[in-house]
C-alpha cells in the first residue's frame, strides 16, 4: 500500500509599496507578514515567515506557496 503525502498550499499576496519601493508580503491564513527590497527577497522572506508561522500553529512545514501579485 502506498501513502500519498499532500503538501499544504498557502496563498501569499505580494504588493510593491509605491512610496518606499519595497515589496510587502502577507499570508492571511497564517497571519504571516514580511518585506523585501526585491521580488526575489520577498519570496524568500515569505517562505521563512510561512514556515515559522506553520510550525507555531502545529501545521506541517512541508508546503507550497501560491503567490498572488497585486
Amino acid at each position: 500500500m502506498s501513502t500519498i503525502i499532500q503538501k499544504k498550499t498557502y496563498a501569499v499576496t505580494i504588493v510593491k509599496d509605491l512610496e518606499d519601493g519595497v515589496f510587502v508580503g502577507r499570508c492571511d491564513e497564517l497571519h504571516a507578514n514580511s518585506q523585501g527590497d526585491t521580488f526575489g527577497e520577498i519570496v524568500e522572506n515569505m517562505k521563512e515567515a510561512v514556515e515559522l508561522a506553520a510550525e507555531e500553529s502545529g501545521n506541517s512545514t512541508d508546503f507550497n506557496m501560491l503567490i498572488i501579485e497585486q
